[in-house]
Formats: structure tokens, C-alpha cells, sequence
């Protein structure tokens, strides 16, 4: 029987994972190999896995019915999504990432490496973006409760049982609506987690670089704890927003900024780089207790925002009908992943009129922190995976293209 999670606990025995040794022909017989490892010797489910971050896929799923908000004020923009249409596109997204054309299958497939395992006893955190959660939630960007319940659902669906799934961020309080929105979909056991909860840290850490030789309050600000919750979780998905940042768009990489509650004292600091510059997020990406946990990144762009004050109507209608993002982007990669989120909010600001722009996002953040990471893990392409420059005669409005992205829209 799985042992629910409890905040306080430091120990926690987990029960071994399967260690399967497969021939690389046999996994590409049974459709395990994605685009890019064939040729691998994969040793164990396990490794193939550990692959995620090596694989170049992206994709974007669009339904203009996810939402019919108008922007007006007059709705509350997080209760206006279908969540039949997200649903749906949710099941999209797992085909296309998986190869599998069912739901169970196709998370068994991404989390396991197996499309027949058993993930009853599995146990898999989700880290959500709740960063406007401080503020009114009903006119800020967060991740919204149609987007936790349907994932919620999808998971259990696979397999996963609702004490065994955690939804978290500790570096902001869980509002008590959003709570209870899910709640209302039959997910009475669901694990949601927030700053107020006090979650317990772990004794691993997360070894920050760019802050080493700097201590505050006589202690030093370059061990990163990890939340216990993460620790004792076999599969760690990361749900995430679309925001305009200061490092350009806040994507999957700078989510984990947050899995921590007091991300200021290791990480704003004077004397040290922002984020936006230094390694700071692929520190915490590559890090192996986050890399070998991590299995998928969700984008929930139905709508965009800029943070911490709104959400926005963005002006590029060839991208964004009536100003909505409307899409779902999901990838096994962070790096990949932020790449084509980066891009959608350049095009915006390379082909909306300038009077359109509000005076605060005249000008779009650096991606320094890809050009970092990259350095960092050999399978990340920097300049390979640069968009296409879409203000170039002939090139589409509609869609990207990248020259070493596999990336798909549907």
C-alpha cells in the first residue's frame, strides 16, 4: 500500500524501481525510442527516462473553444475554460509526445518508459505556477484549477492513484478557491500543497554557482534545499504559465525557480546575478535529483500575462486570434520547451505594432539563461534550435519554424 504524503516526514523508503535491461532493437520494435535516440543503447527504463532532456520534440495544440473570455473585466477570466476542450487538448499533446493513441498508455509511456506499467503505487508531484497568488487572483495570471483537475484526472486515468499525486508550489500560498474548484471535480484526495502549508525541506540541495562566496546572515546562499515532497516523488511533471519576465518569458525552467518557499533569500540578491543572466536555472534543471524525476513540461498558454499585474490581450492576431494564445505546448525538454515558448513572445514583439505594446513590455528580456544552459548540457542547442526570423519575406506568420526543434502544431 502507498504511504500518502505527510509535510513533517524526513524518512521515507521508496520501493525499488524496475530495472529492465532492453536491446536498443527491441525498444524500437515496441515504439520506446523517441526521434533523435535511435541508435542508443538504452540499459534500463530507467535511462531511457533520463532521455527526456535530450529530446528535441515540442508541441502545440490549439482549440480557439478552450475559452470564450473577452478581456472586458466582466468575467473571471480562469472560469471561462472548457474543460472538455482542454481535455481533449491535453490527450492531444500525450499522443503526439508518446506515439501512443491512448491516454493510459501514453503517460505509462512518458513517466515509466513502459506503456504497460503498473503506476498504482507510483508517486509523481506536480509543480504548478502560483506566483500571483499574493495578489487578485481573479485579474492575475495563474495556473488555473480547470488546468489542475483535468491533469489530475488524465494521471488518474493512467493509473495513478489521488493520494499519490501531489499539486505544489512552496514559494506561494494554494488560494482556498482554487482548491476548491478541484475539489468539486471528485478529487477529494488530491495532495495540494502550498507556502502556508510549511512544507519540509530535504537534506539535498541544490548547489547554486553563481552564489558561491556570497553568505547571507552568516549563511550561505549557494545550497538550494529541496522540498522532502519532491524527494520522496518517483516522477515530477511541470505545469507551468507563459508570462513576460524579466529573463524574456517565464517557462519551464523558471518554475523550478520556485520549488522552494524563500526563494528570495538564495536567489535576489544585490551582490550576486539575476537569473535572467547567471546559471541559476540550469543549475536547478540539471540538478540530478530534479533531472531524474523530471518527465514532462506543460505549458497552460490559454491565455498570456505579464507579470505581476495582468493578463493580457496580446496584439499579433496571425498568431493569437482575438488576442488569446489558446494552446497547450508540451515537451519532454526544458530546454527545447522554453526555446519555442521564447520564440512565440519574440514573434510578438517582432510583428505587433509598436503603439499596440504597453510601455512596460517595449522591449522583450534576454535568453541568456538558454544560451547558459546549453553550454551546460551538450545535448542543448543553442543555436540550432534559433527560431526562424519571422519578420523575413515569405516566411508564415501563422506558425514557427526552428532549424533544430521537432516542432509540431496541431
Amino acid at each position: 500500500m502507498a504511504i500518502p504524503y505527510d509535510l513533517k516526514k524526513t524518512n521515507y523508503i521508496r520501493m525499488k524501481r524496475r530495472d529492465f535491461i532492453h536491446a536498443t532493437a527491441g525498444l524500437s520494435v515496441l515504439g520506446f525510442l523517441p526521434k533523435g535516440l535511435a541508435g542508443s543503447v538504452l540499459m534500463s527504463e530507467d535511462r531511457y527516462v533520463s532521455e527526456a532532456y535530450d529530446d528535441n520534440k515540442v508541441v502545440r495544440v490549439y482549440n480557439q473553444n478552450v475559452s470564450d473570455y473577452n478581456f472586458s473585466g466582466e468575467q473571471v477570466y480562469w472560469k471561462t475554460i472548457n474543460k472538455d476542450v482542454l481535455t481533449q487538448m491535453l490527450s492531444k499533446s500525450l499522443f503526439e509526445i508518446s506515439g501512443e493513441k491512448k491516454v493510459a498508455k501514453a503517460w505509462k509511456k512518458i513517466l515509466e518508459g513502459n506503456k504497460n506499467a503498473n503506476l498504482v503505487e507510483r508517486k509523481i508531484v506536480v509543480k504548478v505556477n502560483f506566483n500571483n497568488t499574493i495578489r487578485d487572483i481573479n485579474k492575475t495570471l495563474n495556473n488555473s484549477p480547470a488546468m489542475l483537475s483535468v491533469l489530475a484526472k488524465s494521471l488518474i486515468d493512467a493509473g495513478l492513484q489521488q493520494k499519490n499525486i501531489c499539486i505544489f508550489d512552496c514559494s506561494r500560498p494554494f488560494p482556498k478557491e482554487i482548491k476548491s474548484e478541484v475539489r468539486k471535480q471528485n478529487l477529494e484526495q488530491i495532495v495540494m500543497i502550498g507556502k502556508n502549508d510549511n512544507p519540509a525541506v530535504s537534506e539535498k540541495t541544490i548547489f547554486l554557482s553563481d552564489n558561491k562566496g556570497f553568505p547571507k546572515d552568516g549563511k550561505p546562499t549557494d545550497q538550494y534545499p529541496i522540498p522532502q515532497l519532491l524527494i520522496d516523488a518517483d516522477y515530477l511533471v511541470n505545469l507551468h504559465l507563459v508570462k513576460m519576465h524579466s529573463p524574456g518569458v517565464t517557462g519551464a525552467m523558471k518554475n523550478l525557480f520556485g520549488i522552494l518557499g524563500n526563494v528570495g533569500f538564495y536567489m535576489h540578491k544585490k551582490e550576486t546575478k539575476s537569473f535572467s543572466v547567471s546559471n541559476q536555472l540550469p543549475d536547478i534543471s540539471l540538478n540530478e535529483e530534479i533531472k531524474k524525476r523530471a518527465r514532462l513540461n506543460i505549458a497552460e498558454f490559454v491565455f498570456g500575462g505579464h507579470t505581476p499585474d495582468s493578463v493580457d490581450k496580446f496584439t499579433n492576431e496571425a498568431f493569437f486570434p482575438n488576442g488569446m494564445p489558446a494552446s497547450l505546448i508540451v515537451s519532454r525538454s526544458p530546454f527545447y520547451h522554453d526555446t519555442v515558448l521564447y520564440s512565440f513572445i519574440n514573434a510578438e514583439y517582432q510583428t505587433c505594432k509598436p503603439e499596440n505594446l504597453r510601455k512596460d513590455l517595449a522591449t522583450i528580456g534576454p535568453d541568456t539563461w538558454l544560451k547558459n544552459s546549453s553550454e551546460r548540457y551538450p545535448a542543448w542547442k543553442y543555436e540550432q534550435a534559433g527560431s526562424a526570423d519571422i519578420k523575413k519575406e515569405g516566411h508564415p506568420l501563422k506558425e514557427l519554424t526552428f532549424k533544430g526543434v521537432n516542432y509540431v502544431s496541431v
